[in-house]
């Protein structure tokens, strides 16, 4: 995204997904923006004297502000003056120079920038500068000049309403003053005046469809009244100019208004664009009701309008073949739609826009530019389909992949944006870090929505055409080589998708729209005008339409099947409803069978076709209709955030965790994906770190305990049964706030992380728990107990079915979890399943369990994973002990003490993280002075002539 300067304002405020929370935080924006919308479909006009500007010469620049929000402006020159914000595109390179663009426009030297106002009816301002002066540019660098009107703060929201430009001359140039357009109709015995400008003495020649119509010499103008004479077709005007030895010529065209044909689509003939084994040749198809006519203007009509490309209608669809093609090169087009409405294909593969400038040559190499000719001062008419014949079908490897069963998913949810640094943000980089994700062990990939959306920087819940993989990152076949690739490794990947809204201009809000109220006509077959539910966004989707249906249905199957992608998460699925409640949150929330009914109907179609695909729902409904969904086979998004984050910071309120288990909410299925860290949630490390509770020595803000009662939340979050997501680099701690810069920024990029040997420890403990997670049967055992209620002492009980209390082998194992999230140490009574023996799951430790309850001590932050099956332990993991052994205080600075009761000590070590040496501690009493030691995250190590005493120490 360039800056507020460089175009609309609608880009800044619009690339981003206006979430519940953010639109609670900042309604004021939105209300903004929903003024801005409504403004931006008047054009200022723009005249400049010389007609032809010279970039080294005086430019006086008129603009007349009627119907824009500068019209009747309460102005005087010293309290409300109006300034031009104007911009260059440096030489050479695609940023921007836009020297006086300040907001507020009161710095010293902004003066440069003051218009005068020269009239109030119509409103008109006026400025003159010298182009190389003002930008302080040679003269050869200034080629266009980009301007907006604006009074002296942006925030005013007192503006012109689009970007204009002005071509600077580079020498002899000639221009029509009318008409203004270079493609337009005309009806038969129609006048219009054709005014041409040279700008020098000249000969000047028009000519009609080849026919001299008129011939001046020794003048700097033409004026011609043209009458329409022809009846059908179009028709070629041309004017040359000759000066000297210089000449140039310059043409527009019109076509005779004419009844669109009737005639039947070609058979099979889908929506969009159809390819054929001749590759000269393509069939459009364009649903578009109740139209009159429509064109196809594009490369191949050199963006005219020619009655050769008008389309033939077969009841509510407009085709027409598109012959003459050479295999293989990108042809950029458009509909225009009743000769006012120009659209993409709703269908395309791949869509150009003027943003497209900024994507790196890198991650999308050869990218077609969107064609000058085609660039509108109407911003949402500036995209562009693409078509190909003669491509070469991307070859799958994985051709037999077996998706994971749904209720063993661990899902990796990521925004590619935020996940790899400037230039590397692309599919490329997803195919170079499998080997990451393969290490951690999740077995699907969420990627945040990747369909083509408005601007470049974005969260991506902006969609505009929803068959296209948006070009910022990469190429299609680069996104199906990763969805390959992850195939191979055994990995799921899951589309983040954008069904209850699209914005503008997507082709079918824009076919039936009103551009004055900026918002769908009442007529439109696919959006609401206004939305049926409370924070909506963009523009609403009506569900229960015919229309809207196909619509979805198609582009489900699009993506199961073209790109083999497994699965989607519905963003905003409980907006998938007609039942009004524009403002009302709870009864929008509440049990709507309707709701319901879309929702089964949507996921029986793909079931019919792709019947292992995860259907995932962002719905946050009332409970019992929640239910519904997972019963029926939906995965529900199960928000646990707050539960666990307040566990972590050692509050007690609002810390139960039960209802992350699916039977504690009365579901049949273990379908609910829970998480605590999402996109659209504060981060856990963050939250610790500036808010952790504390007591005396013992504090969650410092940062080895921040971590380690991440790993205590995180045992306690994998083992319940059931699918669950973690939110990229949390395996790593990422300890930035979702409100740096803003909700929808980008955040820094930490893979530094990986480097340090705290941030790595938690990676490779939340590993272990997650390949545990997908090996063990206990883990989706339909028998679990979690302690419920805000405490802080927590257990998670799951018992094999059926039950076994001597297992002879993991298929039989039960499995016991334990945390004190405490900041005090606290006694625990554990309800272990049977005695006997059992095991730490960290370091292999055999307990023997001889009474139940068994009391177990626990520091603040402990945690344990009990099973009664030996498993491997997890080498240079420690955890805290199960006897009455304490070693303090913890963090330490220079003395560490300790206590064993009546066990006599044989040895004590302290062992570095990384596993590098052990240190012999020399023993005095019973304290040992470490002052020595360097700082960093230590495992003691004391032996008894009972047992081992392991646990985590940090010194500073």
């Amino acid at each position: 995204m360039i800056g507020w300067y460089g175009q609309p304002v609608y880009w800044v405020i619009l690339f981003v997904r206006f979430h519940i929370t953010f639109l609670m935080k900042n309604c004021s924006w939105f209300t903004i923006l929903l003024i801005l919308l409504a403004r931006l479909v008047s054009a200022q006009v723009v005249t400049t004297s010389p007609v032809f500007p010279v970039s080294n010469q005086p430019l006086t620049i008129t603009v007349d502000v009627s119907g824009t929000s500068l019209d009747k402006l309460a102005w005087d020159n010293a309290t409300n003056p109006v300034y031009i914000w104007t911009w260059i595109k440096k030489a050479g390179s695609a940023d921007i120079d836009a020297p006086t663009n300040v907001n507020p426009a009161t710095s010293p030297g902004q003066d440069a920038a003051k218009c005068t106002r020269v009239s109030t009816n119509p409103d008109k301002y006026q400025i003159t500068f010298t182009p190389s002066t003002f930008f302080n540019k040679p003269p050869n660098e200034i080629l266009q000049i980009g301007l907006k009107l604006k009074t002296k703060n942006w925030n005013d929201n007192k503006q012109t309403d689009v970007d204009k430009f002005i071509n600077i001359s580079q020498g002899f140039d000639v221009s029509f003053v009318e008409p203004t357009q270079s493609s337009f109709f005309k009806n038969t015995n129609e006048q219009f005046n054709i005014e041409v400008n040279a700008s020098e003495s000249s000969t000047l020649t028009l000519k009609i469809n080849g026919t001299i119509v008129k011939m001046q010499g020794g003048t700097t103008s033409l004026i011609y009244v043209q009458t329409v004479t022809e009846t059908a077709g179009t028709t070629l005007v041309v004017c040359e100019a000759v000066a000297g030895s210089q000449s140039k010529t310059i043409s527009f065209s019109y076509t005779i208004r004419s009844v669109t044909v009737d005639q039947p689509r070609p058979p099979g003939a889908k929506k969009g664009i159809n390819y054929f084994a001749d590759q000269t040749k393509v069939v459009l198809n364009l649903l578009a009701p109740a139209k009159s006519s429509v064109y196809v203007v594009g490369d191949f009509t050199d963006w005219n309008i020619l009655s050769a490309y008008q389309m033939k209608r077969d009841g509510e669809y407009f085709w027409l073949e598109i012959s003459g093609l050479a295999p293989g090169v990108e042809y950029a087009f458009q509909y225009l739609v009743d000769e006012a409405t120009r659209i993409s294909d709703p269908f395309a593969d791949k869509i150009v826009d003027t943003d497209d400038q900024f994507i790196p040559a890198s991650t999308y190499p050869n990218l077609k530019s969107f064609p000058a000719k085609a660039i509108s001062d109407k911003w949402y008419f500036n995209r562009a389909s693409i078509l190909q014949t003669g491509q070469t079908p991307y070859a799958w490897q994985s051709i037999n992949y077996q998706r994971p069963l749904q209720n063993k998913l661990v899902i990796y949810e990521l925004l590619i944006r935020d996940f790899f640094d400037t230039g590397k943000k692309s599919y490329q980089s997803l195919i170079d870090t499998i080997g990451y994700f393969k290490k951690l062990g999740v077995n699907a990939i969420e990627l945040m929505p990747i369909t083509e959306f408005n601007g470049n920087d974005s969260w991506g819940y902006n969609p505009t055409f929803m068959f296209a993989p948006d070009k910022f990152y990469g190429t299609k076949n680069k996104l199906k080589e990763f969805i390959d690739k992850c195939h191979q490794s055994g990995i799921a990947v899951i589309m983040d998708i954008v069904m209850n809204q699209q914005d503008a201009p997507n082709a079918y809000l824009l076919m039936d729209f009103d551009f004055i109220g900026f918002k769908p006509n009442p007529t439109n077959k696919w959006f609401n005008v206004t939305a049926t539910h409370p924070f909506s966004v963009f523009f609403d989707l009506n569900h229960e339409s015919l229309y809207t249906k196909a619509y979805l249905d198609t582009i489900n199957h699009y993506w199961l099947s073209e790109y083999k992608i497994d699965g989607f998460r519905y963003d905003l699925s409980k907006g998938f409803t007609q039942r009004n409640n524009p403002t009302n949150v709870a009864a929008w929330s509440a049990y709507d069978d309707s709701r319901i009914a879309i929702l089964k109907r949507m996921y029986d179609k793909i079931k019919s076709h792709t019947p292992d695909a995860y259907i995932i729902l962002e719905h946050f409904a009332d409970n019992a209709e929640e239910k519904v969904l997972a019963d029926y086979g939906m995965m529900p998004w199960a928000n646990f955030n707050n539960a666990y984050l307040q566990s972590a910071l050692g509050y007690e309120s609002n810390s139960d965790i039960s209802g992350i288990f699916y039977k504690n909410r009365g579901w049949n299925n273990a379908n609910g994906v829970g998480y605590m860290e999402s996109h659209d949630e504060e981060r856990m490390m963050f939250k610790n770190l500036q808010f952790g509770n504390s007591k005396g020595d013992y504090s969650i803000k410092n940062l080895g305990t921040a971590l380690n009662r991440v790993k205590a939340a995180a045992t306690l979050f994998y083992c319940v049964p059931g699918p669950k997501m973690l939110w990229q680099f949390g395996e790593l701690g990422y300890d930035v706030s979702i409100e740096q810069g803003g909700r929808t920024t980008a955040k820094p990029i930490k893979w530094n992380y990986y480097s340090e040997p705290d941030r790595k420890n938690l990676f490779d403990y939340t590993s272990e728990l997650i390949k545990a997670k997908k090996l063990y049967p206990i883990f989706n055992t339909s028998d679990v107990t979690i302690t419920s209620g805000n405490t802080l002492q927590k257990q998670v009980i799951l018992k094999s079915v059926p039950y076994n209390s001597n297992p002879s082998n993991t298929d039989q194992m039960n499995m016991h979890a334990v945390a004190n999230f405490d900041v005090a140490k606290s006694a625990l009574a554990v309800n272990f399943l049977h005695q006997g023996k059992w095991y730490d799951f960290v370091t292999g430790a055999e307990f023997e369990i001889s009474t139940i309850p068994f009391s177990i001590m626990l520091d603040p932050g402990a945690f344990y994973l009990f099973t009664d099956v030996a498993l491997k332990a997890i080498v240079g993991l420690p955890d805290q002990i199960l006897t009455d052994t304490s070693i303090y205080p913890n963090p330490i600075q220079n003395i560490l003490s300790f206590n064993t009761g009546d066990a006599a000590i044989q040895s004590i070590t302290l062992v570095s993280m990384q596993g590098v040496k052990s240190i012999p501690l020399p023993l005095s009493s019973n304290s040992w002075d470490v002052s020595n030691i360097s700082p960093g995250l230590y495992i003691v190590e004391i032996k008894t002539g009972e047992s081992i005493f392991r646990t985590r120490i940090v010194k500073y």
